[in-house]
């Protein structure tokens, strides 16, 4: 039997992977075209993925280094090395005596750069001036030199030209004579060359730096490449092609992606499923199948908010009620459970709503923060109103989250574009309020939740039980009903759930009805069956009204929780009475006079259990004063704790004390002590002997 339940989950698990893989794949399919160059485009063509054209941005590469050109720069120590020429000339005219040939100054220059530099007569002339004259030739070319060749020049003949022209003028000024001026300029006019010159360092860094200046060319998905109507040129063919979208076989590959993205949901969904606490009704087939269903019913929401964006506006997302599983989930299922459908609703509903366009980052997070959130907005059982409230939280939030990515893109927001946008967000939270509304009613019962609504309808004294109850065993009634305001009063005290534990109340004793007048409530005339009976018959009586009623309950197909009430409300308590009344006579276990459990198991349990005591011991009271009834209180809650009744539920001991806090201060409002006016004494009596009765 389990080995085939699993199949069957197994199974339901499949058809979920393959129905959410082919919405996932028919979303982002693209879409095959029949187009020749030079031909004409018979519909819009757009980009089915995103992709660089390397052809294009090649192209502007080039464009981009040939508008650099060649690079110079300005070489000053070309003005030194031609200088180091000038010294070394001069340099072979040291040291020379009166015999000193032409020859051997000749052969000084024979090795260096300078040779032929200047003729015979002008080295002659040299050797024969005094030490003084050559160093004043040698001064003057050199400034000469260095206020040229300081400045720019260029390799063009006039550049070169006016350089020489400036040092001419720079050597006519100096105080040599006519002839040493003659070789000055010689000298300069050999010496000066381009200090302004080509670089290639220089030259290759620009290219370089146009070449990182350009950006890639980047098809967009969903970029429009051809418009209906115009023709299909080489260029545009280029791109068709390079983006798939006149390539069938590229449609194979969003198919496996779509199926691969799909496994993996469908996996992570089922592992979280099988981690709640309430995995065996999860994993019933019928409840398995909702859950997938409505996820498939979310995403073909998503998936017309996506054909809408298509034909209106790129900002359809944000009308997609994201929240709307979500929340379901939540309140019925439990907080894991959520998450995982949160996740399913973040990645393939995004996708999903783009409709095969591209899946922005701003859809992911959009839905992300919807889907999410949604999860810690909510509680289990929530009231209806509280739901409400989540729900003008959550448009809050999401007109907060859509401007926040607006301005996060640098986007041109106006306030039309602010308006409209904002009332999307709330109609997305609306919509997912306003869906959760319309399934919960039939989805609470399906999931075994027992809702506020649900409670409501049994508290209504026209219920077939209760009017049992009233008529067979008024006593008992009449007991419940008090038991109902205390219980409501204490669970709302320590934060549980009073309408359940009031609901519960009512009906926990529906079990005395079965033998009304074995009950001390229901006795009227002053006759004690239990007075022809054995303590171990009294006591099997008194302790199977817990069964009884809770069998009555299954028969009437109440909720599941308050049947456990029922049945855990006196939890393994001793009957002392009957229990004392037979050690008297004779040896007895105590587990005789005991009853069988279980112990409360939750604290809506716990508290019916408490209360149910105090009201008992209380009314049986004849003067219950507010420090009596608080004595004991206190002395059945000591022995209840003593007895270990409320160690398999979550109560802890200080809720504990704290229902007996509530209860007293209850009892003490409906049992306070009246002023007794002179003039209405006798009449105060009446009414005391009554309310004694």
């Amino acid at each position: 039997m389990q080995q085939a339940r699993h199949w069957t989950v197994a199974t339901i698990s499949v058809l979920f992977f393959l129905i959410l893989g082919a919405i996932l794949y028919f979303t982002v399919r693209p879409s095959i075209i029949s187009v020749e160059p030079l031909g004409i485009a018979e519909q819009d063509i757009r980009s089915p993925i995103t992709v660089e054209d390397r052809t294009a941005t090649e192209r502007l590469q080039q464009e981009a280094v040939n508008g650099v050109g060649s690079q110079f720069s300005l070489r000053r120590e070309f003005a030194d090395q031609q200088i180091a020429k000038v010294e070394q000339l001069f340099a072979a005219f040291e040291e020379t005596e009166e015999e000193t040939e032409l020859s051997d100054i000749k052969n000084r220059l024979n090795s260096t750069e300078v040779n032929g530099f200047l003729g015979d007569d002008e080295l002659n002339l040299l050797l024969e001036a005094t030490e003084n004259t050559r160093r004043t030739v040698e001064d003057v070319t050199v400034t000469a030199l260095q206020e040229v060749m300081g400045n720019r020049i260029e390799t063009s003949s006039q550049s070169i030209s006016e350089a020489r022209d400036r040092a001419e003028t720079l050597v006519d000024q100096s105080p040599l004579s006519l002839e040493f001026r003659a070789i000055a300029n010689s000298l300069s006019d050999q010496l000066i060359v381009p200090n302004y010159v080509f670089d290639s360092e220089a030259t290759r860094e620009k290219e370089q730096q146009a070449l990182d200046a350009v950006e890639p060319v980047i098809i967009q998905e969903g970029q429009l490449l051809v418009n209906q109507g115009e023709v299909v040129t080489r260029e545009i063919y280029r791109k068709l092609e390079l983006t798939g979208a006149i390539d069938p076989n590229r449609s194979f590959a969003p198919l496996f992606g779509a199926y691969l993205l799909s496994g993996l949901l469908t996996t992570g969904f089922l592992f979280m499923l099988i981690r709640s606490k309430i995995q065996q009704l999860l994993l019933r087939p019928k409840i398995l199948i909702t859950v997938y269903g409505l996820l498939l019913l979310q995403l073909g929401i998503f998936f017309g908010v996506g054909y809408i964006g298509i034909e209106f506006t790129t900002y359809a997302y944000v009308l997609a009620p994201t929240a709307f599983v979500v929340l379901l989930l939540r309140i019925l299922v439990d907080e894991r459970v959520a998450l995982a459908s949160a996740l399913i609703t973040m990645i393939a509903g995004s996708i999903v709503a783009s409709f095969g366009q591209n899946t922005s980052f701003m859809t992911v997070v959009y839905f992300a923060t919807g889907s999410f959130l949604a999860v810690f907005l909510v509680e289990p059982k929530i009231q209806r109103k509280r739901l409400f409230l989540s729900g003008v939280l959550l448009g809050i939030i999401n007109i907060i989250m859509v401007l926040a990515l607006l301005f996060l893109r640098n986007t041109v927001v106006t306030w039309e574009m602010v308006a409209y946008l904002s009332g999307f967000a709330i109609t997305s939270a609306l919509l997912s309020i306003v869906l959760t509304f319309g399934f919960l009613p039939f989805l609470e019962p399906w999931f075994g939740v027992l809702s506020s609504g649900r409670l409501i309808e049994l508290m209504s004294p026209t219920h077939p039980l209760l009017r049992k109850l009233l008529m067979e065993a008024p006593g008992t009634y009449h007991h419940s009903m008090m038991v109902a305001n205390l219980a409501e009063s204490a669970c709302e005290a320590i934060g549980a759930d009073g309408l359940l534990a009031r609901v519960a109340s009512y009906y926990h004793d529906l079990g005395k009805t079965e033998r009304p007048l074995h009950f001390i409530e229901n006795q009227q005339s002053g006759v004690n069956p239990h007075d022809r009976l054995t303590p171990e018959e009294s006591a099997d009586i008194i302790m199977a009204h817990p069964y009884d009623g809770a069998d009555l309950l299954r028969r009437y197909k109440l909720p599941k929780e308050i049947i456990d009430i029922a049945e855990q409300h006196h939890g393994t308590s001793l009957l002392k009475f009957f229990y004392v009344k037979a050690k008297e006579t004779r040896d007895v276990t105590e587990s005789r006079f005991r009853y069988p459990g279980p112990k409360p198991q939750t604290r809506e349990a716990a508290v019916v259990m408490i209360v149910d005591s105090i009201e008992a011991a209380v009314r049986s009271q004849k003067q219950p004063t507010p420090e009596r009834i608080r004595q004991l209180v206190s002395a059945i809650i000591r022995d209840k704790l003593q007895d270990g009744q409320f160690e398999d539920c979550e109560l802890t001991t200080k809720e504990v004390w704290r229902v007996g806090e509530s209860a007293c201060e209850t009892l003490t409002g409906l049992f306070h002590e009246r002023i007794e006016y002179p003039e209405l004494k006798k009449e105060g009596e009446l009414h005391a002997n009554h309310f004694e009765r």
